[in-house]
This record gives structure tokens, sequence and C-alpha cells, in this order.
């Protein structure tokens, strides 16, 4: 290969099988969009089996530790139990989220006009009172309110043409469903025989060190994503539950809607509760300002004990990321891939870093020092 890249032209037929590569090479880059859409369509009939992969690993935490705990090693069983607990989670937040939404909307547009009448009251009680000519605000107030209220008209008159598209669909997105839970079931149960033949495989194709090496890196990524995500879903339980009992013994509208909110973005790290609390606030500052203070005054006490005794007894060294890694890790990962790359961010640049770790301790051990230069004891160091 060397020989024929490094051998110059000479011959008419050496000149067109230049001129042939050159125009095959100009021809892949002219197709370049062609072939991303071609890819992107392939990659998209992949998805419910990369969705079942994704829940197969997800599932597999509990099932790991039903297994242990309960059933003495039994995977069988601990997959069933794992599958009733998916089911039944998505069944409760189904049953507490969806009729309180479908409330929440109804009495926002019905409370419109009296969110109009009392910002004109506070508007001309300003006016009467600090002498503030407000009229061009009150026009604004009026526009707004009437904005609003045709958009809501627009909404639900496009309703039915958007529940005929979704019933289109309803098809094609449980059979994409049943895909993904069949994958997922499929390697749940046969984990033990499909890491065996990666294993074998990895061994036949690579060297024992090499081999050795990969599946030591694959070890180390799995204990970190594992010991990372199962830590979160854990943290987003408790503070979902945390925030949906307090709400209660506040008398706090919305309740099991906001608690359902704030527990899923506690998934994602660091910006995770301020994403959660900022709609909920706005929600409640619709029905009572007073509210919408108590509500702000506990989403600080529940990430105060979250912060401080929960996370990181939960989730321990699980990163070993400073706040700045973690951020950068958020922020790369959102514009990536969005809301998945803001929560895989974390633990993929944690792999990143250990992976660099030992880099630089094996480049110090074979040059003989230690971190700070020293010569590490009983090496023989020549700079």
């Amino acid at each position: 290969m060397k020989k024929w890249l490094d051998r110059v032209p000479r011959t008419t037929g050496d000149f067109l099988r230049l001129a042939l590569g050159v125009a095959m090479i100009f021809g892949v880059v002219w197709q370049l969009p062609t072939l991303a859409g071609g890819l992107g369509k392939f990659f998209n009939i992949l998805s419910p089996f990369a969705w079942g992969i994704v829940l197969a690993y997800v599932l597999d935490i509990p099932t790991r530790f039903f297994a242990e705990k309960l059933f003495h090693g039994k995977r069988g069983v601990a997959v069933v139990l794992s599958y009733i607990l998916l089911f039944g989670v998505v069944g409760l937040l189904l049953a507490l989220v969806v009729p309180q939404l479908v409330d929440s909307i109804s009495s926002f547009v019905g409370r419109l006009g009296s969110y109009e009448e009392d910002i004109q009251n506070t508007l001309t009680w300003v006016q009467q009172t600090f002498g503030i000519d407000t009229a061009q605000l009150e026009t604004y107030v009026g526009e707004l309110t009437l904005e609003l209220q045709n958009w809501f008209k627009s909404v639900s008159g496009q309703a039915a043409q958007a529940a005929a598209d979704a019933a289109a669909g309803v098809a094609g997105a449980a059979v994409d469903a049943f895909v993904t839970l069949a994958v997922s079931i499929y390697l749940l149960t046969g984990k033990d025989l499909l890491l065996r033949a990666a294993r074998t495989c990895l061994r036949a194709a690579l060297p024992p060190q090499q081999a050795g090496s990969v599946l030591s890196v694959c070890t180390m990524a799995n204990r970190t994503f594992g010991g990372y995500i199962g830590g979160q879903l854990v943290d987003a339980l408790l503070v979902g539950v945390e925030t949906f009992v307090l709400m209660s013994l506040f008398r706090l509208d919305y309740a099991p809607l906001i608690a359902v909110l704030v527990g899923i973005t506690n998934i994602i790290p660091l910006l995770g509760p301020f994403i959660g609390a900022v709609p909920g606030a706005i929600i409640l500052l619709l029905e009572s300002p007073l509210q919408a203070v108590e509500f702000v005054l506990i989403i600080l006490v529940v990430q105060q004990i979250d912060g401080n005794f929960i996370a990181p007894h939960i989730l321990g060294g699980a990163t070993g990321l400073p706040g700045l890694g973690v951020l950068l890790a958020i922020i790369v990962g959102g514009n990536l891939f969005g809301l998945p790359g803001m929560v895989i961010g974390v633990p993929t640049l944690a792999v990143v870093v250990t992976l660099l770790k030992q880099a630089v301790g094996a480049g110090l051990t074979a040059r003989g020092i230690d971190e700070d230069g020293n010569p590490l004891p009983g090496s023989d160091t020549k700079n």
C-alpha cells in the first residue's frame, strides 16, 4: 500500500487511475449530505434497539439488587420484579401527572380574565398611589391577554387534527415500544451468555494483554455508569417524595404534578433542581403568589437536605469530578445530545478522566518519577 502511495504516476494508466480516484473522492464528498440523511434514517430505524439497550442497562441495576438481596442470585424472578416495578412507576406517574396537567391548563385558561383584572387593578393602584402613568402598561396587559386567549383558541382548534395525527402514529409507536421492550427483556435474561460471547470474541480478536486492557476499561466504565445512574435515580425518587410530602403539609396546589416534575429533573445533576423549580413556581404563581413563595422555600430546604446529606451518601464518589467538571459535562452533553446527553455526560467525562489519570500514572512510572518530578524509590531516572 505504501509503495502504491509513494509511486509517481508516469504512464497514461497511472494518470487515469489517479483521475478516477480523485473523482471518486469528490463524488463521495458531494454525496455526503445524502449519505448523512441515509445514515440518519438507518439509525432512526435502529432507535428502538438503542432504547432497548438503554432500558436493559437501567433495569439491570434493580435486577442485580433484587437477585442478590431477595432471590439468592436468581435473575429470572428479579427480572420479572424489575418490569413490574417499571410498569407500576409509569402507571403511577401517568395517573398523577396527566389529570393535574389537564386541570392546570383548564384552570389557567379559565382564569385569564381574572388575571387581567387583578393586574389592571394593581396598575390603577400604582397610578393613584405614586402618580405613575400606567395607561400604556394597561394597554399592553389587555393586548397580551387577548393574544393568549387567541392562542389557546387556535390550540383548541388544532386539537382534533393533532389527535388524528397522533392516532395515525400510534401503531408505529406501539411497534417501537414493543421492540424496545422485547430487546430489553432479551438482553436482561441473556446477559450472562451475551457477555461471555462478547468476551470470547474480544479475546479471539486481540492479543491477551490488549484484550485484558479493554475488558478492564469496560469494567471500570460499567461500574462508573451503573453507580452514577442508579444513585441519581434513587436520589431523584427521594427528592420527589420529599417535595410531595412538604407541599402536601403546606396544602399547596398541584403537589403530585410538581413533585413528579422536580423529581424527574433532579436526575440532571447540578442544574436539575433549578430546571424543575422554575415551572413549578410559575404554575403556583398563577394560583397564588404566597404559594409560589412557599414552594421556593420548600425547594431550597429540600435541595439543602439533598445536597448535604442524601446525595453524598447515595452517590458517594461515583464520579470524582469537581463541580466545574460536572458543569462542563452537562453543557457539552446537552448541546450534543439534548436531555440524555446532560444525564450521561457526567459519567462519560468521569470515565475519560479516569483513563487520563491512568495514562499519566503509567507515563510517570515509566519515567521513574512521581507527580512532583521526584525520582521513585529504587528507580534509575534518566532525563
